[in-house]
């Protein structure tokens, strides 16, 4: 039952009731030692009356009261069963934000959990609602470390649930289920990349405006959290490259290689807000696309290895001049530089064409002239990519594979594959490999038909992904993704005869590009903003 206006613990006076969760109910309260109002956060019975759980719980409420930043609302102590806050005035935390208002909040959000991580200190329940921003624009992150202690289930079953304990056999769940990282909603133990994850998924609300995990109930929730698909391309157009890999880097379920301190997202964020002009970023209103653009996107290998392919056909010159030029897209749409395929020949683009209105369709250019023809029937494309003939572009839509004509005509269903493609590559002999969310590659027919794995999938390795073809339509380049020495670049072979073998220790997407001397080739691979050759 909640305290009356009145009711004293110890020097503090109940003034009135600000909130009620699932640790607890939250009041605010006159200091009359200090003259100071303060905010009481009175723990739950379950809690309270556990002598073993109040000590452990009182020597962690010391330990946070020693976090002095100007970004922490500090605890002061405990008072029998309530822990003592200081009391923030401000709004709470509100979506969407525009990206000038969003990156400020968030690095110093990410301020705030680096300075508790550098003391050994993780949040666990980072969400809006634990979120203020005072009038002055300082933001104020509320209840840290308060989910560390096993309390009651409140019952509540919504993505913004109360903080939250559900007992199992592989542990107990702590925090709220739409902001929980996978390792914490499987019941698992958790360190400060849990705190890392949450923080990407509070980004990605303050952008998008919605949750990114959100189920009709509790536990459907936390299935999304461990299995639900995070799509980057719902993003704003307008992200810049580096706020969408840093939300890459944050939303990796594999902890082995999710960001590993929440410093270097603070470095991020600081870095671009001190200068925007310098990082590379999504096409905005204008939709304008350039080199640079497409040099930072894993596409631009695509661009950048079919113009090698091509320039090495035609007649030699001694030296290749260096070529820069833009592409505008046409009069109420912008180019997606997340989907970027250039046809084999080096004649043609292909790119999802994001609408002032409506949905978007894929976009076909021919790279000598200054139209744009929109493919009908190709609405929610993704994932492109060319045949080996330069006629036909297949894509991912309504989680199916799907090919249709670059000249136009009717969509055909390749198969079923789900929500998340991780390229596709498309040899002469009709054959299309593919890859998914932990699988080994995949390859079906061109023309349709049921995928079989062409590769073992091993232990230490949680998915194959980015296959491409090499010019002999036999032999493949493919990335294992893994968290040990099995991460990398991998060749192999359509026939089986060659064992597959590592020949680049990087993860990524990675393009053959022949050169003059035809006994060597380069291969064209990204790190971090670089582009890279070997």
């Amino acid at each position: 039952m909640p305290l009356q206006a009145g009711t004293r613990l110890g020097p503090y006076e109940i003034v009135s009731l600000l909130g009620v969760g699932g640790m607890g109910e939250v009041y605010c309260a006159s200091d009359t030692k200090l003259g100071r109002q303060v905010a009481l956060k009175v723990l739950p019975d379950a809690l309270a009356m556990d002598s073993e759980r109040m000590t452990r719980f009182t020597r962690e409420a010391h330990v946070l009261a020693s976090l002095n930043h100007p970004n922490i609302a500090a605890i002061y102590g405990v008072e029998g069963p309530a822990i003592v806050m200081e009391l923030v005035e401000g709004k709470d935390l509100t979506v969407p934000l525009p990206l000038d208002e969003a990156l400020p909040i968030a690095r110093q959000i990410a301020e705030a959990l680096e300075a508790a991580h550098d003391k050994g200190i993780v949040h666990r329940d980072l969400k809006p609602a634990n979120i203020k921003i005072r009038p002055d624009g300082v933001v104020k992150v509320l209840d840290f470390g308060l989910a560390t202690a096993p309390v009651a289930a409140s019952g509540a079953d919504s993505a913004n649930s109360p903080t939250l304990t559900i007992a199992s056999q592989a542990g107990v769940i702590m925090g709220t289920a739409g902001y929980m990282s996978p390792e914490q909603a499987s019941g698992r133990p958790v360190d400060r990349r849990s705190d890392i994850w949450s923080f990407g998924v509070v980004l990605w609300e303050m952008l998008c405006g919605r949750r990114l995990f959100q189920g009709e109930t509790l536990m459907q929730t936390l299935a999304e959290v461990v299995r639900g698909d995070v799509d980057l391309t719902t993003l704003p157009a307008s992200t810049p490259l580096v706020i969408r890999e840093l939300l890459r880097r944050c939303l990796d379920r594999n902890v082995k290689t999710r960001l590993r301190d929440i410093g270097e997202a603070r470095v991020v964020i600081q870095e671009y807000l001190a200068n925007p002009s310098a990082s590379v970023a999504a096409p905005g209103p204008s939709g304008r696309l350039t080199f640079r653009t497409f040099a930072a996107f894993a596409a631009a290998l695509t661009f950048i290895a079919a113009g090698v392919v091509y320039w090495q056909r035609r007649t030699p010159v001694p030296e290749s001049p260096t070529v820069k030029f833009v592409l505008t897209p046409p009069e109420g749409y912008a180019y997606n530089p997340l989907y970027l395929a250039v046809s084999p020949d080096g004649r043609h683009l292909a790119a999802q064409m994001i609408p002032n209105q409506g949905k978007r369709s894929i976009g076909i250019r021919d790279l000598d002239s200054t139209t744009t023809r929109i493919l009908a029937g190709t609405e929610g494309a993704t994932n492109l990519f060319w045949s080996p003939d330069s006629r036909s572009i297949g894509f991912l839509a309504d989680d199916k594979l799907k090919r249709m004509d670059a000249a136009g005509g009717p969509v055909q269903v390749i198969c079923d594959v789900g929500r998340t493609l991780y390229g596709a590559t498309w040899n002469a002999s009709g054959v299309i490999l593919f890859a998914t969310l932990n699988q080994p590659l995949q390859r079906v027919a061109a023309s349709g038909g049921t995928p079989v794995a062409l590769l073992k999938l091993e232990a230490s390795e949680a998915g194959h992904r980015y296959p491409r073809f090499l010019p002999d339509g036999q032999r493949l380049l493919y990335s294992v993704s893994a968290p040990n020495a099995r991460r990398g670049i991998y060749l192999a072979s359509m026939d089986g005869k060659e064992p597959a073998r590592q020949i680049l220790g990087v993860e990524g997407e990675v393009t053959f590009a022949p050169s003059a001397n035809p006994e060597v080739g380069y291969l064209f691979f990204r790190r971090g903003d670089a582009l890279l050759a070997a």
